[in-house]
C-alpha cells in the first residue's frame, strides 16, 4: 500500500461515521449490481423510492478517494438524500490506481452511464434526465464523462466508450480539473507524485519537465474540454483547499467562457474544507446542499 492509499483508506474509516448516518425513510436500496462482468470493481447500487407515478430522473454518482481508493459504501447517505427527493441513484465502484491507469476510471464511468439503459428495463428511468455527480476524483471523472459525451474526438482519442446517454447535468464537488497543473500542488507527504505516477503509470523527472511526454498529456484534463454544449453545471469549491486548490476555480472560469450556465458555490473558511458539503450539519453544507436540491428541482420539474 503506497502513501496515497494509506492516507486516503484512513479518512475513509475516520469520516465514514460523520458522513453516512443520514437514513431516509422509504428508501429501498438494491446493492451489487453489477455493470461490467470484465471487472470485480464494476458494481453499484441502486437507491429510490418506491411508488413513482412517473419516470424518474436520475444521478449516477461516482465517488472520491485520490483516484486509489474509496468505495460507493462511503456514498451513502447523499445517495439516500437524492433519492428522497425523487431520484433514482446509481452509486458505482470503478477501478482504481495504480492497479488501473487512465483511462480506466472514465471508461468505468461511461460504461456505467450506458448500463442505464439497462437499468431502465426493469424500472421506469427518464433517460433524458441524468445528472452526473461525484466528488474530489469522483467530481473529475463526472466531469470527464461530461466533456467526453459532448466531444466525439476526445473519445476517439482516448479510446472511451460512446455515451449513448447525454447527461442533462453536471454537480461536481471540490474536484481537481487540471492534472497538468496539479503537479504543482503543495499536499502533504509527497502524495502529489504518488497520485499522478499511478494514475497514468508515467514515470515523470524530478521536476515534472518530461510531463509532455505522457501519452495523454493534451486529454488527460477535461477542463480543456469545456464546449458550449454541456448542459448546466453544479461547481462547488473550497478556497482553502488543501487537496485542490485552485481548481474550481479554473474549471468554473471556463464554464462561463463557453457561455453554459453554472452555479458556483464556495467556501470560504479553513474548517470547511475538501468536500466540505459532507458535513451535512453545518451552515456551510446546508447551503451547499440546498443550491444542489434546487438545481435538481428545476431539472426534475423541465
Amino acid at each position: 500500500m503506497n502513501r496515497g492509499e494509506f492516507v486516503f483508506k484512513a479518512i475513509d474509516i475516520l469520516f465514514h461515521p460523520f458522513q453516512n448516518y443520514i437514513n431516509k425513510e422509504g428508501v429501498k436500496c438494491v446493492k451489487d449490481i453489477v455493470y461490467n462482468a470484465e471487472y470485480e470493481r464494476c458494481k453499484c447500487d441502486i437507491y429510490y423510492k418506491e411508488g413513482a407515478t412517473e419516470p424518474m430522473p436520475v444521478v449516477l454518482n461516482v465517488h472520491g478517494g485520490g483516484f486509489v481508493k474509496g468505495d460507493k459504501k462511503h456514498r451513502k447517505s447523499i445517495a439516500h438524500l437524492y433519492a428522497d427527493r425523487g431520484w433514482f441513484v446509481v452509486n458505482i465502484n470503478y477501478r482504481l490506481s495504480p492497479k488501473y491507469a487512465f483511462p480506466a476510471l472514465p471508461y468505468d464511468v461511461i460504461t456505467a452511464l450506458n448500463f442505464l439503459k439497462v437499468l431502465a428495463e426493469k424500472y421506469s428511468l427518464n433517460l433524458d434526465k441524468v445528472v452526473l455527480t461525484g466528488d474530489s476524483a469522483g467530481a473529475y471523472a463526472a466531469t470527464y464523462c461530461v466533456a467526453a459525451a459532448y466531444d466525439d474526438e476526445l473519445t476517439k482519442k482516448v479510446g472511451l466508450p460512446v455515451a449513448e446517454i447525454k447527461p442533462a447535468g453536471l454537480i461536481s464537488f471540490c474536484g481537481i480539473y487540471d492534472l497538468v497543473s496539479s503537479l504543482k500542488l503543495k499536499i502533504p507527504f509527497g502524495m502529489v507524485r504518488c497520485i499522478a505516477e499511478g494514475y497514468t503509470h508515467f514515470d515523470f523527472n524530478e521536476d515534472y519537465s518530461n510531463k509532455e511526454e505522457y501519452e495523454y498529456f493534451n486529454e488527460i484534463s477535461p477542463s480543456t474540454y469545456v464546449n458550449e454544449k454541456w448542459p448546466p453545471c453544479v461547481i462547488t469549491l473550497s478556497e482553502k483547499d488543501l487537496f485542490c486548490k485552485g481548481q474550481g476555480e479554473f474549471l468554473c472560469e471556463n464554464i462561463r467562457k463557453a457561455g453554459v450556465p453554472l452555479v458556483e458555490k464556495h467556501s470560504t473558511k479553513l474548517i470547511d474544507n475538501h468536500c466540505y458539503h459532507f458535513n451535512f450539519w453545518t451552515k456551510t453544507s446546508k447551503d451547499t446542499m440546498e443550491a444542489v436540491y434546487q438545481y435538481l428541482d428545476e431539472l426534475y420539474a423541465k
